[in-house]
């Protein structure tokens, strides 16, 4: 089995040509990330309220 580190490190590989950058995992863990994590969390909650799950 692949380490974690080494999945999430061949994922950027193939993200960097889409997106025009390199995602890095120390981006995910700073306060930029907690702050997508959080606005990501709310647009799901409030979808799936809206469709009725919730």
């Amino acid at each position: 089995m692949k380490d974690i580190g080494q999945i999430e490190e061949e994922l950027a590989n193939k993200a960097e040509p889409i997106l025009g950058f390199k995602p890095s995992s120390k981006i995910k863990r700073g306060p930029i990330g907690i702050i997508i994590s959080i606005f990501c969390i709310a647009i799901v909650i409030l979808e799936m309220n809206r469709s009725g799950v919730i």
